[in-house]
Parts: structure tokens; C-alpha cells; sequence
């Protein structure tokens, strides 16, 4: 057997695997009209006011970040993930905004 030959077998193995193993497919839910209308009216404008709040402390805390050397972690803390958390995610979608927290112990 050829190499195209031996890709193009794992490549159709692999795929029928992933069809037929329901544990490796995730569907994912549309929100409803509810959670849509409780995102626009509610927690958009608390993100919002968040993410104001957060820019204003940021720059008015940034002398003191940057000489800590906490400038990265608290611009994520304080803009990124209020700003994402407005402006980027899907209307009614809330899981999974900020997936990229890292816990730190210490």
C-alpha cells in the first residue's frame, strides 16, 4: 500500500469513529427568546458598566501593575473579559466566555 492509499484509510476510519462514538460529537444548544431578551436587557448593559468600571481602574492602577509586574493579568482581569464578555459573545450565549482563566496556587 502507498502512503495516499494509507492516509485516505485512516482518514475514513477516523471519521467513522467520530460519527459513530456520540462522546466525541457535542451538539451545541441555541439559547432561547428568553435568554436572548435577559442578555440585551440586562447583562449586556452590567457589561458594559463592567467594562468601563474595570478600564477606568485599570488605568488608574496601571503605575502600580506595572511596577509589580502584574500589568498582563490584571488588563485581562479588568478590560479583556468584561470586553469580551460584551462585545464578542454570541446574543444568550454565556458558557465558555472566558475559558482562558488559569488557576494559580500558590
Amino acid at each position: 500500500m502507498n502512503l495516499k492509499t494509507k492516509l485516505s484509510t485512516t482518514f475514513i476510519l477516523l471519521t467513522f469513529f467520530l460519527f459513530l462514538n456520540p462522546t466525541y460529537v457535542s451538539a451545541r444548544e441555541l439559547p432561547s427568546g428568553g435568554e436572548m431578551l435577559l442578555d440585551m436587557a440586562i447583562a449586556r448593559p452590567m457589561g458594559l458598566a463592567s467594562f468601563a468600571l474595570g478600564l477606568g481602574v485599570f488605568v488608574a492602577a496601571s503605575p502600580f501593575t506595572l511596577a509589580s509586574g502584574t500589568f498582563k493579568s490584571s488588563a485581562k482581569r479588568l478590560v479583556v473579559y468584561p470586553a469580551k464578555f460584551t462585545f464578542v459573545r454570541g446574543l444568550g450565549d454565556f458558557p465558555g466566555y472566558m475559558e482562558e482563566y488559569e488557576v494559580v496556587e500558590e
